[in-house]
């Protein structure tokens, strides 16, 4: 009895959790900030100020960049602040609010090892790192996409058009890899 109790408890708890949305407040000045939205799926990270992707060293757990986005199976809250939603967004994601008018470089990692219920899941590890300037007022998406055979940043501009939410692409040209720690963000 007690066990199926649990069992029962435990089932609301995991679905309540999938069907939440937790909407923040947030500070946002549309003359100094842009909103973006990163979906779920891989390991995102944002590095502020910066036209480049910092240098990954094997003893530093200084990252100097914010982790806005992971792979999640058990909390798949959304996290909004409020940015339009166009029809074929993704179902899970959360949104940040940036400062606008400075370049942000992001990074996308996916794949390794991983073990589920005793079985061990093994996929090539892929990245992809860009770089744009977001503008003033402006809302944007950024997710994964596999192009041509390549695992490639996507950025798309949202635009409210009238009851409809519109996207147009945003150019990201590939990010170098920064050449040394004057040149990385301070973070």
């Amino acid at each position: 009895m007690l066990r199926n109790t649990l069992s029962a408890l435990g089932l609301c708890v995991l679905f309540a959790g999938c069907a939440s949305h937790k909407v923040q407040s947030v500070a946002y000045d549309p003359a100094s900030d842009a909103r973006i939205r990163v979906y779920f799926g891989t390991d995102t990270h944002f590095y502020f100020n910066t036209e480049c992707e910092p240098k990954k060293h094997a003893f530093s757990f200084a990252n100097r960049g914010m982790w806005v986005a992971r792979p999640r199976m058990l909390n798949l809250a959304n996290t909004t602040i409020g940015m339009p939603v166009p029809e074929d967004a993704y179902r899970y994601y959360d949104e940040y609010v940036i400062k606008a008018n400075e370049p942000l470089t992001i990074t996308l990692d996916t794949g390794g090892t991983s073990q589920t219920g005793g079985v061990v899941f093994s996929t090539p590890r892929e990245h992809a790192a860009g770089t744009f300037v977001p503008q003033a007022g402006k809302d944007y998406e950024a997710f994964a996409v596999r192009r041509s055979g390549y695992f490639r940043l996507n950025v798309r501009r949202l635009i409210v058009d009238g009851e409809r939410v519109r996207t147009e692409p945003v150019a990201v040209p590939a990010a170098r890899e920064c050449a040394d720690s004057a040149e990385s963000p301070a973070g």
